[in-house]
């Protein structure tokens, strides 16, 4: 069976328009898609991937997808599957687009959006859901699919063995839990920057309603600001919920440190992104600085090399790897098995077009083969999944289990047509 063709599609929606998603340094974001379909001989089988961007500049991650396809068009999935990590590199390792990497930035993207395609392509041949796919792979052949390349001094591929036989010695048991009983979540939906208090109030109280016990609120752009914020919500849901705050990466390492501990005595779980993404040794001087505060990153972690480096150095304690910033589950899979080793939990980040959707297959992965932490906990931001075929769904916190073959990130056909930029009919309609 042969990839024939490989079209990419630029969508974005306009959720500027109700401040869906803002936070102290994003404050006008149009939710986006650079949204690959991969077509086969036969017209039935298709492969879906995407990426995630925030309205400008998700043209490029589509255009970028193209200069890719000619390394994977007129393959076939069994040669796609049994050279996946060898491809993986022809496109991570190109040798004219890695000036402009490598491995990062807009080249990166199109790489998650082409591979996380070529995964759902592989688990629709096969008739499985991505995660019971990943589980059945014998653990030599599920490693010979990933890159452990510049991260093999800290997790070997002989290490990574070991933890996934370990953990499958459970697995029978552990997979009727997870699809009995699904998993927990903590909501974003109400804690956006830019809601009022009165629309906060009321996301709150609706979601407590619905059974959530775990809260992230946006916080960053003035401490007093905050304080308010964060009173208002440690209020209304009460001291036996849990609490955590997002300030998206706007202080500066010593800001970062006056305004934790400022707001610490909220209660707070974990304090995400205070400072720069890439600032590792920032990270650290924060967490020595208050150790009795747990700090989360990772959303925008550009690849396992930079993971390698935050986790050896223990500048974080929950990590957030994200299904579309690094490149699809050839690296996110090492990084999941490395944090393991290391017994730093894994809280995927999630929120944005198809994130939820892709996230609940890398934490049930993590859960059943990889880690032993316990903690087993991801985020949802309900945002634009009335245009996913298969949107995840929550019952009370807790995801349910995806049983539907593939990734599960499928845009309908008429949000397609509506949202394409710049020729979709919502867009002529305002442009």
């Amino acid at each position: 069976m042969k990839i024939v063709s490989i079209k990419v599609h630029d969508i974005r929606f306009p959720t500027s328009l109700e401040n869906l998603g803002t936070d102290a340094v994003h404050t006008d974001c149009d939710y986006s898609s650079s949204y690959v379909e991969i077509f086969t001989e036969d017209p039935d089988l298709k492969g879906i991937g995407l990426t995630f961007t925030i309205g400008k500049g998700n043209d490029l991650c589509v255009e970028c997808v193209d200069y890719f396809k000619p390394i994977v068009i007129n393959k076939t999935i069994s040669e796609i599957e049994n050279s996946m990590d060898s491809i993986w590199r022809q496109c991570t390792n190109h040798s004219q687009l890695r000036w402009i990497g490598p491995e990062k930035g807009v080249v990166h993207l199109a790489v998650a959006a082409l591979f996380n395609g070529l995964w759902d392509l592989i688990c629709k041949f096969h008739k499985k859901p991505l995660w019971k796919y990943i589980i059945e792979l014998e653990s030599n052949s599920l490693l010979d699919k990933l890159s452990f390349s510049y991260i093999d001094d800290a997790i070997s591929k002989s290490e990574a063995f070991d933890i996934l036989e370990k953990k499958k010695q459970n697995l029978t048991k552990s997979q009727e839990t997870i699809i009995n009983h699904g998993f927990p979540c903590y909501t974003t939906a109400a804690g956006w920057l830019g809601y009022s208090d009165e629309k906060m109030t009321k996301l709150v109280k609706n979601a407590l309603q619905k059974g959530w016990t775990h809260f992230k609120m946006k916080v960053g752009q003035d401490i007093d600001h905050d304080i308010k914020r964060l009173e208002l919500v440690r209020n209304l849901i009460g001291p036996e919920n849990v609490l955590m705050i997002d300030a998206n990466q706007v202080w500066s390492v010593n800001e970062s440190i006056d305004c934790i501990n400022k707001l610490k005595m909220f209660d707070l779980y974990f304090v995400e992104e205070p400072t720069s993404p890439d600032d590792i040794l920032g990270y650290k001087k924060i967490k020595d600085a208050i150790p009795d505060v747990n700090l989360a990153t990772g959303e925008v972690c550009q690849n396992r090399v930079m993971f390698k480096q935050f986790l050896e150095n223990r500048s974080l304690d929950f990590c957030q790897i994200d299904s579309c910033r690094m490149a699809s589950l050839n690296e996110i899979i090492p990084v999941m098995i490395l944090a393991s080793k290391l017994n730093i939990p894994i809280i995927p980040h999630a929120g944005g077009i198809g994130l939820c959707e892709y996230v609940q297959h890398l934490n049930i992965i993590n859960n059943l083969i990889i880690t032993n932490n316990g903690i087993h906990l991801s985020e949802y931001a309900e945002s634009c999944s009335e245009h996913l075929e298969n949107p995840a769904i929550i019952n009370r916190g807790r995801y349910t289990t995806p049983l539907k073959a593939g990734y599960s990130a499928v845009i309908k056909k008429e949000s397609l047509a509506t949202y394409v930029f710049p020729s979709g009919s919502y867009w002529k309609s305002v442009l």
